[in-house]
């Protein structure tokens, strides 16, 4: 007769063996694709330069009234992804503009906003321009408000680089929201008059 104890240590090791075994067999399906070489290279690609752009701090701003600060580009057919910019103004030293997202509407009074600060430098009326957007992404207790915009630093007026105070306002409606956090991307665009 046998021993009940050995019959079940003799399954437990069955089942243990099973359990390592499967998932063996189960990878051993996975194909691995082998794909023919490509006469191009990495390094070919050239990487656009960084915009000159620096993310300055955010606030959550009420306004009284409706401040009408114009959209910042047009969005294009994919949203996020491409649009055409607006030139901000030359300045001949220092100025501060203001834009809502390309996509929003005008910001109306009483309503709650992030305001996210940009520093930009523009070149001198003897350099090159350049193309750029900015990306807001608002997390709020009920969800993601996000915002684009589209923009050109345009060129300065004098023979030296000038600094321009761009703030974004990404409306957040009318009841006080709880922010969670604020993501911002900047990207380098392949031109001064669209996106990407």
């Amino acid at each position: 007769m046998r021993n009940p104890v050995g019959l079940r240590q003799m399954l437990g090791l069955a089942a243990v063996l099973l359990l390592v075994a499967l998932p063996a067999v189960a990878s051993g399906a996975t194909s691995l694709r082998v794909f023919p070489a490509s006469p191009y290279r990495a390094e070919r690609i050239a990487l656009l330069p960084a915009p000159p752009v620096t993310v300055g701090a955010h606030a959550l701003v009420r306004f009284g009234g409706a401040p009408g600060y114009p959209a910042a580009g047009i969005q294009g057919t994919s949203p996020g992804l491409q649009g055409t910019t607006v030139a901000l103004p030359a300045c001949t030293r220092a100025c501060t503009d203001n834009y809502r997202p390309a996509s929003s509407v005008a910001i109306a009074a009483r309503h709650f906003a992030e305001r996210v600060l940009f520093t930009v430098t523009q070149p001198a009326h003897t350099g090159t321009a350049v193309g750029f957007d900015v990306d807001i992404g608002v997390h709020l207790t009920t969800g993601w408000v996000f915002g684009t915009g589209y923009f050109s630093t345009g060129l300065a007026t004098g023979a030296i680089a000038s600094t321009i105070t761009l703030r974004m306002y990404v409306d957040l409606g009318a009841a006080l929201p709880t922010v969670l956090g604020v993501e911002v991307t900047v990207n380098t665009c392949t031109s001064t008059t669209a996106c990407p």
